[in-house]
């Protein structure tokens, strides 16, 4: 079974071709069009017609299309409610490419929700069926998956733990508008930040220019890993950061993991001490031994979840 892939993300998108069993045949990345949605979908569908092609398939050949939108999504109707781009919003992204191929159902998700549901199908829902995925990125995102069902909440927006709030001392102003969030205070954005502001000691300074003349979190991590105290610590505090947050839906929810996904998870190893400490100081007991895990999805992650939405389409 072949499945039409749309992972249409903040700064990227990438159309595949995937089979049921979560294998990439041929795909395409490329800039997300910002200035217009509508635009940016007809391209879409122009890339998965020329994957189609160079694969000698025809699009009754498909089972569907899976699309992830970078914001709030409608999953019902298939309308992105609204994105963080101006004029992204109430867009019917279903009916817009269903008229692209009128032959084919096309399902709709938030690309958080679809990683975790990507999750279940492709990476550890063969062995979790209660669990937290967390996107730790730009932003910080989750989704709720508990007797392998996603759960959506009243109005649909459950797992916004990018807003639970994890520093009231010194909070930092969040998107949302509010302070302290996770999303201002255990982000890639916030990591950035921290370096940043660190890079006022001159020695830190120095030591980082030696790895990357950009001063952001990738350049950190490979000094953390280095053994540089400074960049040590800044993991660490983004890890109690994430840790607190962790330990609130532990308590709320016991999953049997929680997992991570997004660019900062890749330094988990990194962010581990501080994760625990906070899983330490703000966990019930009993829950504490709970796995924080790094999706095996990889980069993949929400493209993997676009084909997701067909299968359980």
């Amino acid at each position: 079974m072949y499945i039409g892939a749309i992972d249409v993300g903040g700064t990227k998108t990438i159309v595949a071709v995937i089979d049921d069993r979560g294998k990439i045949h041929r795909k395409e990345q490329f800039p997300t069009v910002e200035s217009d949605c509508r635009k940016h979908l007809d391209y879409c569908a122009g890339v998965l017609r020329r994957i189609l092609e160079q694969m000698n398939l025809t699009e009754e050949l498909l089972a569907g299309i899976g699309v992830t939108l970078p914001g709030i999504v409608d999953n019902k109707e298939g309308i992105l409610v609204r994105a963080v781009y101006e004029k992204w919003e109430q867009v019917p992204v279903r009916q817009y490419l269903s008229e692209s191929f009128p032959s084919l159902p096309v399902f709709c998700e938030n690309d958080v929700n679809a990683c975790a549901l990507g999750e279940q199908y492709f990476g550890l829902g063969d062995r979790c069926k209660n669990y937290i995925w967390m996107t730790v990125s730009t932003g910080v995102g989750g989704a709720v998956v508990s007797e392998g069902r996603l759960l959506r909440g009243a109005e649909g927006y459950a797992g916004e733990l990018g807003h639970l709030k994890v520093e009231y001392e010194h909070p930092r102003r969040c998107p949302c508008g509010q302070q302290g969030c996770l999303e201002a205070q255990g982000s890639g954005t916030a990591l950035n930040r921290m370096v940043e502001e660190a890079c006022q000691d001159q020695d830190f300074a120095a030591a980082l220019a030696e790895i990357s003349p950009q001063a952001d979190a990738a350049a950190c991590a490979i000094l953390a890993q280095k053994g540089n105290s400074t960049a040590v610590k800044i993991f660490e505090q983004v890890g109690e950061y994430l840790g607190r947050g962790i330990a609130y839906c532990i308590n709320t929810l016991n999953p049997q993991a929680v997992i991570l996904g997004g660019g900062v998870a890749a330094s988990l190893d990194l962010l581990m001490p501080g994760i625990k400490k906070a899983i330490e100081a703000c966990a019930f007991g009993s829950l504490q031994d709970i796995q924080v895990l790094a999706t095996p999805l990889g980069y993949e992650a929400a493209l993997l979840g676009a084909a997701a939405l067909v299968l359980q389409g």
